[in-house]
């Protein structure tokens, strides 16, 4: 409020000041109502707005997280891969690279589990995704490739001499899936959902624990094991003349 010390005024043209000449007493005008709901309208749109905008940026900037979440298969062999390298030590090659950037894991695991999506229906994915949902699978499995991969690093490295090891873990594996198959003790998998599994854990957990010369030739064993299962193990398996049990 604003006292004038003159006894006439005009009205001034701006509309926010009302003169009054009698009081010599110039009093700001009150605003609009329509335009004061119309301004706080705006300013909340406006809120609500970079509300929604930053949630969208947080869920499009974490897609593994997403993923993560999504996949109980990908948590499964993240829980593999972590026990691998705290309990075997000739696994740790990469343990400082995983320590300064700990979305490695869930990142590398991501990008082998989409080859996986390429290679079984539907039906078979969300068969497996049931089996690693399961604690006690998460414990054998954890289980199994801890023993087997103490007895491969044993000389502590990879290498062809390791074949033998590799083709005895996977006969392995696919003999428990079958016993388990049988007690009713686990979701039941075919054998092309239960090789090509192994098949992503055991490439899971080679590339993030080993580097360089001795990740190529482990990963080079490992496709030329699996294609002699396959044209070995899988035609008894067909022909019910081993692990009958095991669809």
């Amino acid at each position: 409020m604003m006292i004038r010390h003159v006894a006439t005024k005009a009205s001034v043209s701006n509309n926010n000041v009302i003169a009054n000449a009698v009081l010599g007493i110039s009093i700001p005008a009150a605003r609009n109502t329509m335009d004061t709901n119309a301004t706080n309208a705006t300013n909340a749109n406006a809120i609500n707005e970079n509300a929604t905008n930053e949630n969208e940026t947080v869920s499009v900037n974490n897609p593994t997280e997403t993923a993560t979440n999504a996949s109980p298969l990908i948590g499964m062999v993240q829980d593999v891969v972590f026990a691998m390298i705290l309990n075997v030590p000739a696994l740790r090659t990469k343990l400082q690279v995983i320590l300064d950037n700990p979305s490695l894991i869930s990142a590398e695991i991501s990008k082998v589990h989409d080859e996986l999506r390429a290679k079984l229906t539907p039906q078979e994915l969300e068969q497996l995704n049931s089996y690693a949902g399961q604690d006690s699978s998460r414990r054998t499995i954890g289980s199994v490739m801890q023993t087997a991969f103490s007895n491969i690093m044993a000389d502590g490295k990879i290498d062809m001499n390791d074949a033998p090891h590799f083709l005895a873990l996977i006969h392995d594996c696919i003999t428990m899936f079958s016993v388990d198959a049988a007690n009713n003790n686990a979701v039941a998998l075919n054998s092309n959902t239960v090789i090509t599994f192994l098949h992503f854990v055991l490439k899971c957990i080679l590339i993030l624990t080993l580097d360089g010369p001795e990740e190529d030739a482990a990963l080079v064993m490992l496709d030329g094991s699996f294609k002699l299962v396959k044209l070995t193990v899988l035609p008894l398996i067909a022909s019910k003349k081993w692990c009958a049990c095991f669809a």
